[in-house]
Formats: structure tokens, C-alpha cells, sequence
């Protein structure tokens, strides 16, 4: 069964979502207060979005060790490559910002 799991569209999907799901779950909820601040709220959303960038990386990196530990490979390449892509775009925002 666990060998229909290891797809690389599958870790793309897990590698992508996953970091969604912390956002929603941890981030979301305590900026609600925000909204009061419309002028500002663009710049406090770039400000805090390397933070988020960063902390998303972690439980990617996570999966991908427990991916490779149960020899998953497919699977663990694509929340590779979605951790690069996350990497990535947090290089360009901090040379952008």
C-alpha cells in the first residue's frame, strides 16, 4: 500500500500544502487584528512572510527524512524539490526586501 504513496506529484502536492496548512493553522488565526490596519497591512504581510518561509522549511525537511528512512525516494524528491522552490523564494525575498 505505501508503495502507491511514493509518487513525485505526491511529495510536490505534500511539500506545497503542507506549508498551506501551517499557515492556516498557526499564522492566520493571530492576525486577524490586521484588518484594523489596512495601510499597513501589505508591509506587515512582506515583513512576516520570510519568518513564515523559513519555519515551513523544518517540518518539509521533516517529511523528507522520514520519506527517505521508510525508502520512499520518489515521494522524498518531490518535497525536495517543493523545499528548493520554498528556499528559493525566500533567497529572492531577502535580497528584495
Amino acid at each position: 500500500m505505501w508503495q502507491k504513496l511514493n509518487n513525485l506529484y505526491l511529495g510536490l502536492a505534500v511539500g506545497v500544502i503542507l506549508p498551506a496548512i501551517l499557515y492556516f493553522v498557526f499564522v492566520h488565526p493571530r492576525m486577524n487584528y490586521l484588518s484594523a490596519l489596512d495601510g499597513y497591512y501589505h508591509k506587515i504581510i512582506l515583513t512576516m512572510l520570510p519568518l513564515f518561509l523559513t519555519r515551513c522549511i523544518f517540518p518539509n525537511a521533516l517529511i523528507f527524512f522520514l520519506l527517505v528512512w521508510q525508502n520512499m525516494l520518489d515521494a522524498a524528491k518531490g518535497i525536495l524539490i517543493s523545499t528548493a522552490v520554498l528556499t528559493g523564494s525566500l533567497v529572492i525575498l531577502n535580497f528584495v526586501l
